[in-house]
């Protein structure tokens, strides 16, 4: 039997990473089951999420910057070094999703993840 979600300790606990999700992952059948809606602290609504950003054709790199309260962004200029260390753009499956999550909490590289690796 499996053990009920605290969703207190979920909320409390430390964030892996921030990405976005298809909606298909709340609307097909079988998909995630919303649970509850959290507001964000006034310290998460005031740090900006950074996302790099590689264009497909010419390799140019951008820095995404999203407010999370506004849901605005904006793209600046960036190096490959100011982008390393940033989690890139990208729209996530659900799969895809438990996998990374299940890798992490195991201590594994991730496949998906390491597949959004930028090109020098």
């Amino acid at each position: 039997m499996e053990k009920p979600v605290d969703l207190i300790e979920i909320a409390a606990a430390p964030v892996a990473f921030r990405i976005w999700v298809t909606n298909s992952a709340f609307r097909r059948r079988g998909g995630w089951e919303l649970l509850d809606v959290v507001s964000l602290t006034q310290e998460e609504q005031a740090e900006i999420h950074k996302y790099a950003k590689q264009d497909p054709l010419n390799g140019s790199l951008t820095i995404y910057r999203v407010d999370p309260a506004s849901g605005t962004g904006r793209e600046t200029s960036a190096t490959i070094e100011e982008c390393q260390s940033l989690e890139r753009v990208a729209v996530w499956s659900p799969e895809h999703v438990e996998d990374r999550l299940r890798d992490h909490f195991d201590g594994r590289p991730n496949r998906w993840a390491d597949s959004t690796h930028l090109k020098p």
